[in-house]
């Protein structure tokens, strides 16, 4: 009995060990400044595009919080239904990743088959977030998607698109206009 305790204090002092020595470095408090820029309560003017062209608006509302070290911000996208749309409702998380060393998002929708996830990074000085997808479309096909969000103060315009499967152009599905409230 008294080997196994032994044994086993050895095995996690050394997991205890390798934690430490692989632990991530701090980061510049800079790398979180996009999701403390994106809470709050966002109002959206959304525009809809089919065949590279507006096919359709709406309007919705974007919840963000930060989680409370300001590390990571949950979203909450809901748009209403029309008489051309049904109603939209999104969720999703997304912060730094400090082992992936990239910005990473995890989406699911009630337009999606499956979890969307993001890899993104941060463009400080043009204050633009880019982010990049492969998405399967529940046909064995996968999809490659861009999306970018732009700062501008209590402005954010976010832009979806898809890259062709042949030529990878880049084809609009859509475009939101946030504006935030006031706190």
């Amino acid at each position: 009995m008294r080997k196994w305790i032994m044994g086993a204090v050895v095995v996690a002092a050394a997991i205890g060990n390798a934690a430490a020595q692989t632990a991530p470095a701090k980061l510049p408090e800079s790398v979180y400044l996009p999701m403390q820029m994106e809470a709050g309560v966002w109002d959206a003017e959304v525009t809809f595009y089919s065949n590279d062209q507006p096919s359709g608006t709406a309007k919705g509302v974007q919840v963000n919080k930060l989680l409370v070290n300001g590390h990571w911000v949950t979203n909450e996208f809901k748009i209403p239904a029309t008489d051309k749309f049904p109603a939209y409702e999104g969720h999703g998380v997304w912060g730094y990743d400090p082992v992936a060393k990239t910005y990473v998002n995890t989406w699911v929708d009630t337009n999606d088959v499956a979890t969307r996830t993001d890899y993104g990074y941060w463009n400080e000085k043009e204050s633009t977030m880019v982010w990049s997808s492969k998405f399967n479309d529940g046909a064995g096909h996968f999809i490659d998607y861009r999306m970018t969000e732009e700062f501008k103060g209590n402005t954010r315009i976010f832009s979806f698109y898809q890259l062709g499967i042949v030529k990878p152009n880049p084809h609009p599905l859509v475009r939101i206009v946030f504006t935030k409230r006031p706190a």
